[in-house]
């Protein structure tokens, strides 16, 4: 038998108001859905900008443990110069550096001034754990500062001899960065783009599961099936409510993230975070066709699981699947190709950062990424009334 595509706009938004009633009535289910959008973005940020202020704060200032300090005055002199905190070495040094009381240490030999004196390359060696994340500004502090010191010392030995210091640098390096102040700061707030776009993965599909998957479980379905409601009109309806909700945690995240860069007492990290209302509004352009896509792909999962259980499994599949792509993004070393804009998620995480960096959407791409989660919203919403379809006819 075919379905019939009949179709009343009247019974869909009665339906979407019914479940949109249903759905903010619970106030437990209303506070789950509003207070993680109105606080965690903002608590993440937050976090974000104190843990690149407390890195900041360390580089600016590492902390050094020396040992044989008294062979090398000069190259102490030098480190403290340089706001290094120079503290001696204790006896059990190496394994205070791998539980993290230390970053890094270094030890002078005592053949230090007889190499100096000789005019031989003198030697310090740095004890350090690589492996320890917090440690590494700290380490490449303490080598690029040995570096210039040995630089600067280099320079002084072919002075003394007669020697032009420009002999032993034959090639001078003169970097020009093209990257606008937006643009720097927006590599640290590509964070904010992921974070925008799992809000919308999430956002609507607790009701969408519950929706499907959730009616189907208390066999509250049935007594829809039987109305005079048509099974496209009964998916449309849900699938516009979960929708709405789903627009409305993106919104409120997006909101709380202006909100916070713009009136929360952020530390101070050196680089501009610009996301103004211009930012805002491209990101709400950007995402609205995911908001409108993922309810109805969370929609068809729980209307083919037969528990919400088994609904919730297979979307955490997804979910995971789909976060995969941006977190491939942050990490390619390569310039991605300009067709990605047409796959939803990747290209709508390439925007989003391409609206970050204040570069210019190109209208093209903007109707790529509508397009095609147009055509695959109704793909899915004509899958799932069918598969309602399905379950009226079942004896």
């Amino acid at each position: 038998m075919n379905m019939q595509f009949s179709f009343s706009l009247y019974r869909t938004t009665r339906i979407a108001r019914k479940e949109g009633l249903d759905a903010f009535r619970d106030r437990r289910t209303l506070l789950m859905i509003i207070l993680p959008a109105l606080f965690a973005g903002p608590l993440f940020l937050l976090l974000i900008f104190n843990l690149i202020a407390s890195h900041g704060a360390k580089a600016q200032s590492p902390r050094l443990a020396v040992g044989g300090g008294e062979y090398a005055p000069a190259l102490i002199a030098f480190l403290e110069q340089q706001q290094v905190r120079v503290e001696s070495l204790p006896d059990d040094y190496e394994i205070r550096i791998r539980r993290g009381e230390f970053d890094i240490a270094m030890i002078v030999p005592p053949s230090f001034p007889g190499d100096v004196i000789a005019g031989r390359s003198a030697k310090v060696q740095l004890v350090y754990d690589r492996s320890r994340d917090r440690a590494q500004i700290t380490i490449g502090q303490v080598e690029q500062l040995l570096r210039v010191y040995g630089q600067q010392w280099g320079k002084t030995r072919l002075i003394l001899r007669g020697v032009a210091p420009d002999v032993a640098a034959p090639l001078s390096i003169d970097a020009v960065n093209l990257a606008t102040p937006q643009q720097s700061g927006a590599l640290l707030l590509s964070l904010i783009s992921f974070y925008a776009l799992f809000a919308t993965l999430t956002g609507g599909m607790a009701l969408a599961l519950d929706t499907s998957a959730g009616e189907r479980e208390r066999q509250s379905l049935q007594p829809l099936l039987i109305t005079p409601a048509q099974p496209l009109e009964i998916v449309g309806g849900k699938w516009l409510a979960a929708s709405t909700v789903n627009i409305i945690v993106a919104l409120l995240t997006l909101i709380g993230f202006y909100l916070t860069l713009r009136f929360a007492p952020l530390p101070a990290v050196g680089i501009p975070f610009l996301f103004g209302l211009n930012e805002l509004l491209r990101f709400c352009v950007i995402l609205l066709p995911l908001a409108f896509l993922l309810p109805a792909l969370h929609f068809y999962v729980g209307i083919r699981s037969r528990s919400v259980r088994e609904a919730q499994a297979s979307t955490s599949i997804l979910l995971l699947l789909f976060s995969l792509l941006p977190i491939t993004q942050m990490f390619l070393q390569q310039r991605e190709p300009d067709w990605i804009v047409a796959i939803p998620i990747a290209g709508h995480y390439t925007m989003l950062s391409r609206a970050l960096r204040g570069d210019i959407l190109v209208s093209w791409d903007i109707v790529l990424t509508y397009t095609v989660p147009f055509v695959l919203l109704l793909f899915i919403l004509f899958a799932c009334a069918r598969r309602i379809d399905q379950e009226t006819r079942r004896p």
